[in-house]
C-alpha cells in the first residue's frame, strides 16, 4: 500500500460488485475512498473489509448510507465525505438497478426507479462534486453505463433507456467541464459477474469480472493530464 495519498475518490453503490471492486483498487492505488449505498448494514461490512486491507487504510475509508436519487442524501454524503477524507478528485457513479419487463407491461414505478437511480443519481452526485473539483483545478468523473446503453434490447427498455441517457449525460458533461480540467468517461460493459445479473443467459464464469471494471478505472487515472477517453466498451470474449 503506497504511503503517499494520490487523492480522494468518491464511489456510489460501493457495498458490493463493481463499486466495491473499484473502491478496493483505488484504495490499493493510494487513494482515500468515500463510499455510499442504500443498505447501511452491507455498506458497513464492505467498509470494514476495506479498512482491514492494510495498515493505515482505516483513516482513508469513509462510508455513509445514501440514496443517490435523493438530493438531500447526496448533499449530506458529499459534505460528510469531504470533511472526513477530503474533497473529491474522482467520482465513480456506479449505483444502478436493473429493470426488466416488456414495454406493454412495464409499470410506471419500474420505469421511474430505473431513471431515478441510474440517471438522476449520477446527475445529483455529479452536480454536487463539481464545485469541489473546479476549486481543486480538475478531476475525473467515471460513469458506469452498459452495453445496454449502446443498443436497445427487448425486455429491458427502461434499463436501456436509462443507460443511453447516462452515456449522453457523460458526453455533455465532458464538453461542459473540459475548460475546468474535469474529464468524464462512460464505461460500457457487457455482463459483469455480480448479483445484479443473476439468472442471465450467460454463465458467470464467462462474464467480465468486477475487477476488470476496476482496472479500467485505474487505466483512465494513469493517463496524462491532456488525454481523455470519452467512452470505453468492454465485451466478453465469447460475445465477439
Amino acid at each position: 500500500m503506497p504511503e503517499a495519498r494520490r487523492g480522494t475518490a468518491f464511489v456510489t453503490g460501493g457495498s458490493s460488485g463493481i463499486g466495491f471492486a473499484v473502491a478496493r483498487a483505488l484504495l490499493a492505488d493510494g487513494f482515500a475512498v468515500a463510499l455510499c449505498a442504500r443498505d447501511a448494514s452491507r455498506l458497513e461490512q464492505a467498509a470494514a473489509r476495506l479498512r482491514g486491507l492494510a495498515p493505515g487504510a482505516e483513516a482513508r475509508v469513509f462510508a455513509a448510507s445514501a440514496d443517490v436519487a435523493r438530493a438531500a442524501d447526496v448533499q449530506r454524503w458529499v459534505a460528510e465525505a469531504c470533511a472526513q477524507v477530503g474533497e473529491p478528485d474522482v467520482l465513480v457513479n456506479n449505483a444502478g438497478v436493473g429493470a426488466e419487463g416488456a414495454i406493454a407491461e412495464l409499470s410506471e414505478a419500474a420505469w421511474d426507479r430505473a431513471m431515478a437511480i441510474n440517471v438522476k443519481g449520477a446527475f445529483l452526485c455529479t452536480r454536487e462534486v463539481l464545485p469541489h473539483m473546479r476549486r481543486r483545478g480538475g478531476g475525473w468523473i467515471v460513469n458506469i453505463a452498459s452495453l445496454a446503453g449502446k443498443k436497445g434490447m427487448p425486455g429491458v427498455a427502461a434499463y436501456c433507456a436509462s443507460k443511453f441517457a447516462l452515456v449522453g449525460f457523460t458526453e455533455s458533461l465532458a464538453r461542459e467541464e473540459a475548460r475546468h480540467n474535469i474529464r468524464a468517461t462512460a464505461i460500457c460493459p457487457g455482463y459483469v459477474a455480480t448479483p445484479m445479473v443473476a439468472g442471465a443467459p450467460v454463465d458467470a464464469a464467462e462474464m467480465i469480472r468486477p475487477e476488470d471494471i476496476a482496472a479500467t478505472v485505474l487505466y483512465l487515472l494513469a493517463l496524462s493530464p491532456k488525454a481523455v477517453v470519452r467512452e470505453i466498451i468492454l465485451e466478453r470474449l465469447g460475445s465477439l
